[in-house]
């Protein structure tokens, strides 16, 4: 619209003047019909848009008067000129007698222009404040807004036949158990490790609503896709008879942000923390309340915190369910508490380094061994004093033990009953140091992450020598030992507390348009007791811990917010006996 004004001279008129030129160019000369009284019906639209201008608030009706008062003078002034000739002046060259008021030429392609440019900004107000169509949407409608994601995939994994095919499944246990590990031959679940799974076809899927609820206040829930209720992953495989897949609750929350620099979130929420895949999957989502500050020195320089608090598990209050009376076990619940602070420097518009330092504390995470437990005096009763300290959810890699003292049966000889479940040797209280710096080459964009993480909670003879007569003794992570009687037996015990990550992008980072992409390349290692194995992200190794290897992948943007990728990950044990997996990924991935 300032393109225009300026074409027709106007740029550097008063505002009240621009005004009126812009309705003379729309209305033609209006001498005396500005003249009218204002508040009469006018068929001239130059009185009416001033008028319209007045109820949108784009003038106030003292400006407008003044408008038509202008109007109305040099209409008289010309008329009376008109009326009054100079009988000595000579006739213009063009063709004009004296008295004739002389008006710039508007070319029609400039007037079409000009007309189109109103419109589309008329049309646009309109529609923002609903003026157009009174009471056409409700005023709910503008506080809310949808967004999601739909990725499809073809995944294959690849098991090395050297690998030993003696896993047991600990997560099964738990969830299946107890398990009589006892037996003369027990039912302990085992994990695959050398039957390859190809082609599998994948999908994820998310629908988010978010909603302003006022000028401080936020809130978000999200649905998503999955096979069951895990927290690390909302994959659902397909086929399965062509069944219905599930949708669950992802997320809902709260946000309070009572000024620019702090912000409040309660709820399910996602990852409040700066962070890569090396302690957490990227789709884990936290149960919990995250307060989160920015505090910016200056242009270049910010600082920023995070705290949080996070239920991890709650007793069930009737736990056992089948007990009574002094028999209900105690609380067990169990929490994360975390705290975050980082600096991000600005060194030019495409240099940026960001650092930041976490300590995530998870309480009562580490099992705990029962009393003396005689399961066999009534069989239909088959709980013990600390099965509640079982992890709730878990995959593998973490150190466990078996979580029940057994008494044996009066006047057994030899093997007995031992229904079991497993518990983590450790607790877990993590230190964390994340770093990011992007930068471009020759107006490439260049991104490099690295990440370390501790366990400060991690000390190895604790996993022996915390109770008499070797009861709590760790059942995995032990070296491979020789085959005796064509059964593996066990080596020594090998663990860790220490992870690291490395990863270099070259490309936009997250491509959301036609042709762009970006190559990642990045190596990953995850002692056993590192981190907790249950949160970790299931892509590399099939998830969990006392894995190490590297990963690449690729993204390419095909249309706007619709991209195609591939990843391979290629990854093996840490310590213990052989397990070696490739995982391959071809996916399409949408966003909206």
């Amino acid at each position: 619209m300032k393109s225009m004004i300026a074409k027709l001279g106007f740029a550097r008129l008063p505002r009240r003047a621009l005004c009126l030129a812009v309705g003379l160019t729309l209305g033609g000369a209006c001498g005396g019909v500005l003249a009218q009284d204002a508040a009469a019906p006018s068929t001239n639209a130059t009185i009416n848009l001033i008028r319209l201008m007045v109820k949108k608030g784009l003038l106030t009706q003292a400006d407008a008067d003044g408008l038509l008062a202008q109007a109305n003078a040099e209409a008289t002034q010309a008329r009376n000129a008109s009326a009054t000739p100079n009988p000595g002046a000579a006739v213009a060259g063009d063709g004009a007698q004296p008295g004739d008021v002389r008006v710039t030429y508007v070319p029609q392609n400039v007037r079409n222009e000009i007309r189109e440019q109103v419109k589309q900004e008329v049309i646009a107000q309109a529609k923002s404040e609903h003026w157009a169509e009174p009471n056409a949407l409700p005023e709910w409608l503008d506080r809310i807004s949808w967004s999601g994601d739909v990725k499809v995939r073809d995944e294959s994994w690849y098991y090395s036949r050297n690998n030993s095919p003696y896993f047991i499944d600990y997560a099964t246990l738990n969830r299946t158990g107890p398990v009589d590990v006892g037996a003369a031959n027990p039912q302990i679940p085992v994990l695959n490790t050398q039957q390859n799974r190809l082609n599998m076809l994948r999908m994820q899927a998310h629908l988010a609503l978010t909603a302003k609820l006022g000028d401080t206040v936020t809130a978000g829930v999200r649905i998503g896709s999955g096979n069951d209720n895990n927290p690390v992953s909302t994959t659902a495989t397909l086929g399965g008879g062509l069944d219905k897949k599930n949708l669950w609750l992802d997320r809902a929350w709260i946000k309070w942000q009572p000024n620019s620099w702090s912000s409040l979130t309660a709820g399910r929420m996602a990852n409040p923390f700066m962070a890569t895949e090396l302690i957490y999957s990227p789709e884990l989502n936290f149960d919990g309340i995250a307060g989160h500050f920015d505090l910016p020195f200056n242009d270049d320089l910010g600082t920023f915190a995070t705290v949080g608090a996070f239920p991890i598990e709650f007793t069930s209050p009737d736990s056992p369910t089948d007990a009574d009376g002094t028999q209900k076990n105690r609380d067990y619940d169990k929490w994360m508490t975390a705290a975050q602070i980082g600096a991000s420097w600005k060194f030019d518009e495409d240099t940026q380094l960001k650092l930041a330092l976490a300590y995530y504390y998870f309480s009562r995470m580490r099992g705990s061994l029962s009393a003396p437990c005689d399961v066999d005096i009534n069989p239909s009763i088959n709980f013990c004093s600390t099965d509640d300290t079982a992890p709730q959810y878990m995959q593998k890699g973490n150190t466990v033990f078996l979580l029940r003292d057994i008494v044996p049966p009066v006047g057994s000889s030899g093997a007995y009953p031992q229904p079991q479940f497993v518990g983590l040797a450790y607790n877990y209280h993590l230190a964390n140091l994340t770093g990011q710096f992007d930068f471009k080459v020759g107006g490439m964009p260049v991104r490099l992450l690295a990440d370390y993480v501790r366990n400060m909670a991690y000390h190895e003879r604790d996993a022996f020598d915390r109770y008499p007569n070797g009861l709590g003794q760790p059942v995995n992570n032990y070296q491979a030992g020789p085959v005796v009687n064509g059964v593996p037996t066990n080596g020594p015990y090998k663990s860790g507390p220490v992870g690291w990550l490395v990863r270099g992008i070259v490309g936009t980072p997250n491509p959301m348009a036609a042709n762009e992409w970006n190559v990642s390349l990045g190596y990953k290692y995850l002692q056993p007791d590192a981190v907790l194995d249950g949160l970790t992200d299931q892509n590399f190794h099939l998830g969990g811990t006392n894995a190490k290897g590297f990963f690449i992948s690729t993204d390419y943007g095909i249309a706007q917010r619709t991209w195609l990728s591939a990843r391979y990950f290629n990854a093996r044990e840490v310590f213990g006996p052989p397990f070696s997996l490739d995982i391959l990924q071809l996916e399409m991935s949408t966003k909206f």
